[in-house]
């Protein structure tokens, strides 16, 4: 008996994406950026408010899009690592952010708090980015070893001593055994008044 495969359509695609060994954690976080951008796009001030930081409903959105977009991005993208190391940088930005609230703001626990979880997310976000090699790396990992070649069409053994036998070729193969002939210069050939 044929059971139907009740998976979700995006599951034809993510699961071939991202590769390597970080490719669960790497997923994880993509699915986090999405829904932590979709909070800050919904509901700016509420987020801005639990996180102790400046009351800016304009760059909190800005932080969701941007959250958004490399949720995405790690998701669809075969090498996540540039997604990756974006988070990094937009856990910078928060930081910044969150950090001005120690000044603006009158929560100090509450936004030292979040500095605290930033931080760690920080940190988080870079040990996937470096556990997640560029496709590039990847590729030259899997590359062929030639080191046992010597590159000689022969043994070196019976290549030894070939240029100084008489019976060798002077000349590389389809080469003329006389040197090639260089076109007269017109200008030497009108002063001297040579003809060609």
């Amino acid at each position: 008996m044929d059971i139907p495969s009740t998976k979700h359509p995006l599951a034809r695609i993510l699961p071939s994406r991202p590769r390597g060994p970080m490719r669960s954690p790497a997923r994880a976080l993509g699915w986090f950026s999405i829904a932590l951008g979709l909070a800050e796009l919904a509901m700016p001030r509420a987020m801005g408010r639990a996180a102790g930081a400046p009351n800016l409903p304009s760059v909190t959105r800005a932080f969701g899009l941007r959250e958004i977009g490399t949720g995405i991005g790690i998701l669809t993208a075969k090498d996540p690592s540039p997604w990756l190391w974006g988070r990094v940088v937009g856990d910078a930005l928060d930081v910044a952010v969150v950090g001005a609230g120690l000044v603006t703001q009158r929560r100090p626990v509450r936004t030292l708090t979040t500095l605290a979880v930033l931080i760690g997310v920080t940190w988080l976000d870079m040990k996937v980015a470096e556990g997640a090699p560029p496709e590039k790396k990847r590729a030259r990992l899997a590359m062929r070893d030639y080191s046992g070649r010597s590159g000689f069409p022969r043994p070196a053994d019976e290549m030894r001593g070939i240029a100084s036998r008489s019976d060798a070729p002077k000349f590389p193969r389809g080469a003329s055994s006389r040197p090639a002939e260089s076109p007269p210069n017109s200008l030497v050939a009108a002063v001297t008044g040579a003809t060609p």
